[in-house]
């Protein structure tokens, strides 16, 4: 086929295909007699991939990457990739989601006896300038490179010197006994990291589902445990949609998010979470004055213990009725149940 033909046939402008062209995306043949183009059912097919590539959002220099890796038959590469792009347009429709929210709730106010005042305006704004700051999340911690040698020591891993091995485990089962996933439930573990929550979660015929922000930790979880189903995404913007899961699963996974972050990460679990769902958290915790708590010390390594009074009542407010056990003195285990 001619240019022109290809054009045709695949409804894209000549101009579109030469610019792929000039960006190396595409190498059609030139015909040694006249130097023409000459495109094969081949070039068909990846300027179809191209096409559908930017249809979903992805910029040139990204698909020529993910075409690269796809040349070379690295089809987990191509995978990973997808999944980044796909974490980050679900981190935009939250945003999106928020941002719409925030305006129905200025619409509302307009539309009362004293009507809409400018400091609304900016104070609209500044909320959706730190809600944008707080779901930008970054692993400060290294959990790719660490992914290798996680289960060697999960709970130094998960909790530093507030946990012991033992009592890692301890948490796990009351989780685990807490949430006992039932046959033909939908459930998710938002952190998962090698799986070890999961693994035990895994029971009854349930469907679990579990996310992680760390490729490599996926990568060992899903060796560990094929048959669950994993997805790239973090506790700010969980990749599915609402009102999906009977149950949520985080273990410790919370205190690696700021206290406003958390907030966040908890709006979200209640958003994939169905009527009449259950939510089981635990991690380092503190009730009073958190600088009075040896807890302090976990600032030092980037981690953030919850507010166990604001946890308690950000899930009352929420309609949750709630239990807590003591694991020790920092570490604790919160099951929760929305009423409706």
């Amino acid at each position: 086929m001619k240019i022109n033909e290809l054009a045709l046939r695949l409804d894209i402008t000549p101009r579109a295909i030469r610019l792929y062209e000039q960006k190396g995306l595409l190498n059609p043949k030139r015909n040694l007699d006249n130097g023409y183009r000459s495109y094969t059912e081949q070039d068909s097919w990846r300027l179809l991939t191209i096409a559908s590539l930017r249809e979903i959002g992805l910029g040139l220099p990204q698909i020529q990457l993910l075409l690269e890796k796809w040349d070379q038959g690295d089809s987990s590469e191509v995978q990973h990739y997808l999944e980044i792009q796909r974490m980050a347009m679900v981190a935009k429709w939250v945003e999106l989601k928020q941002s719409i929210s925030q305006i129905d709730q200025l619409i509302s106010r307009s539309e009362e006896s004293y009507g809409l005042q400018l400091d609304d305006l900016f104070l609209l704004a500044e909320q959706l300038k730190q809600f944008r700051q707080h779901t930008h999340w970054q692993d400060k911690w290294g959990f790719d490179r660490k992914a290798h040698e996680y289960d060697q020591s999960s709970a130094q891993m998960a909790a530093g010197p507030y946990l012991n091995s033992q009592e890692y485990e301890v948490t796990l089962a009351f989780m685990t006994q807490w949430l006992a996933p039932q046959p033909g439930e939908h459930g998710i573990d938002v952190g998962t990291g090698t799986g070890n929550l999961a693994e035990k979660l895994l029971t009854n015929g349930s469907m679990l589902y579990a996310i992680d922000q760390s490729n490599e930790m996926l990568t060992r979880c899903r060796a560990k445990l094929p048959s669950l189903t994993t997805k790239l995404g973090n506790a700010l913007s969980i990749p599915f949609v609402d009102k999906q899961f009977h149950f949520v699963a985080s273990a410790f996974a919370f205190h690696h998010l700021d206290n406003q972050q958390q907030l966040l990460a908890l709006e979200e679990m209640n958003r994939v979470l169905k009527p009449n769902g259950r939510m089981c958290i635990s991690g380092l915790m503190f009730d009073q004055d958190p600088t009075s708590s040896p807890l302090t010390l976990t600032n030092k390594t980037d981690r953030h213990p919850t507010d166990h009074t604001q946890l308690i009542a950000w899930l009352h407010n929420h309609d949750f009725i709630t239990i807590t056990h003591a694991i020790n003195e920092w570490i604790r285990v919160v099951y929760a149940v929305r009423k409706n």
